[in-house]
């Protein structure tokens, strides 16, 4: 449980002063080194794990990692990127509570697709309605109350 600026205090341990008396007092201050994978805020966790297009429209099962040893989660289909999902017990332990692990999924669009990829994504999309997708119907809807307009002419 030890965080950036927590300190243990040793009665007895320090220096002794050359003018004689009482040896001081030994304060160990801690700072934590930034994980690679993990934020911190007290005893809670936080982490981003990315998922490709197919996991996020189907679903499956992938590994989130912990502090001792990843664990597998199944991530439910249709998962909206930015989704946060928040696992009691998994954060920092200290002596009175262990903290959450707060795991948002970021869907990543892939940035180098083949001719062949595009054309089977448009022939996927092509069946695929404004209102299968709730965020982009009601903007949709919105856009069109407010402005008379379709914000998706490209598609």
């Amino acid at each position: 449980g030890a965080d950036n600026g927590s300190y243990i205090r040793r009665k007895g341990y320090g220096e002794t002063p050359d003018y004689g008396g009482e040896p001081g007092d030994l304060i160990v201050m801690f700072t934590v080194k930034e994980h690679r994978i993990f934020k911190r805020k007290d005893f809670d966790l936080y982490v981003t794990v990315p998922i490709d297009f197919k996991t996020a429209c189907l679903g499956g099962k992938i590994l989130i990692p912990a502090l001792d040893k990843p664990f597998e989660y199944s991530v439910p289909d249709g998962i909206q990127s930015g989704k946060v999902v928040v696992m009691r017990g998994q954060g920092i332990k200290g002596r009175s509570r262990t903290g959450a692990m707060f795991v948002t999924f970021q869907g990543e669009t892939p940035t180098k697709l083949s001719n062949d990829q595009k054309k089977a994504i448009n022939e996927l999309c092509d069946g695929i309605t404004s209102r299968q997708s709730p965020a982009i119907n009601s903007f949709k809807e919105n856009m069109g109350k407010e402005y008379g307009v379709d914000p998706y002419v490209n598609k």
